[in-house]
């Protein structure tokens, strides 16, 4: 049984959000690292000099996303980070199995002056927020999460990122930065949301969703386990020496990708899937995540930071 990333713009904010209890297994979908390595590397990856630009957004007083500043003044990030709603507790037979979930109603956008980002230390109040418009229609929303964050102020201390506008992603070594919750693959009671700057690595498997002026719009990649082979799902099935899957505080946050010595931003944390009978034979290995490509939006991001 696998729960799928939502398309529609009720269902996106689940990407995150919701609890599903099967029998007495609470799953919440998080990013988590390998096993065998200490998450002190992913730390110290996180806090390397090209990743100062990644940064938390907060909504009144609570951690609900990450960014990444792509201008002195503006942040990319997801859109449905910044949709809030009203929720109930409702029961889903999903495949004859009973699930638990909070369901959202009553979404609205969330008032800019409720939100502030930290980047590199520095607090900064958001003064417009800028939905990809595709985002609010039920039938794109999936594959344009996307939303840009006129800041109050400049940050001129910290680099912004450079944009990557080729087509030529599959295939590529990537680094995800963000602030979601963390703990080990095989061991699910680890999972804890901290809101600590991790960054891990992964390799773009697959490319898929809509097309947006001809151009498929999602990144997709797997976590790969070190010894066991069913947990490829796609793409490359060995895993990177810091290998993660994103986590419920990893959206919105930026993937990078080192290309002619550079570093560049190629996507934009979107969410995932989870793939139930997968958790239980082997943990989080085996999940899949996904990345809203930004070369495809490369035109409309440019307009709206001039």
């Amino acid at each position: 049984m696998k729960l799928n990333h939502c398309n529609s713009l009720m269902n996106k904010n689940l990407t995150f959000s919701f609890l599903i209890a099967v029998g007495s297994l609470i799953i919440f979908f998080s990013g988590i690292i390998r096993h065998d390595v200490d998450e002190k590397e992913y730390l110290k990856l996180a806090r390397s000099k090209q990743f100062d630009a990644a940064g938390l957004v907060c909504i009144d007083t609570s951690a609900s996303g990450s960014c990444v500043l792509i201008h002195d003044k503006f942040v990319l990030s997801a859109a449905h980070v910044f949709m809030e709603s009203d929720y109930r507790q409702d029961t889903i037979n999903y495949n004859g199995t009973n699930m638990i979930s909070n369901v959202p109603y009553n979404e609205r956008e969330v008032d800019p002056s409720k939100v502030y980002i930290l980047i590199n230390g520095e607090k900064v109040g958001v003064k417009k927020i800028y939905l990809h418009p595709g985002y609010l229609d039920s039938a794109t929303a999936g594959s344009c999460d996307l939303a840009i964050l006129e800041l109050k102020t400049s940050l001129k201390n910290i680099n912004p990122v450079s944009i990557n506008r080729a087509f030529d992603e599959l295939g590529a070594d990537v680094t995800g930065v963000g602030y979601g919750a963390s703990g080990i693959a095989d061991d699910i009671a680890s999972v804890g949301q901290k809101n600590q700057k991790i960054a891990g690595q992964n390799v773009i498997d697959s490319i898929g969703g809509l097309e947006i002026l001809g151009k498929r719009t999602i990144l997709l990649s797997d976590f790969d386990h070190p010894d066991r082979s069913d947990c490829n799902k796609m793409g490359d099935a060995n895993p990177r020496p810091l290998e993660y899957i994103t986590s419920g505080g990893d959206s919105g946050g930026p993937l990078f990708r080192l290309k002619n010595n550079k570093w560049e931003l190629i996507g934009i944390c979107a969410g995932g899937g989870v793939d139930v009978q997968q958790l239980l034979a082997t943990g989080y290995y085996g999940q899949t995540m996904e990345w809203t490509r930004v070369s495809p939006f490369h035109s409309w991001i440019m307009q709206h930071i001039k």
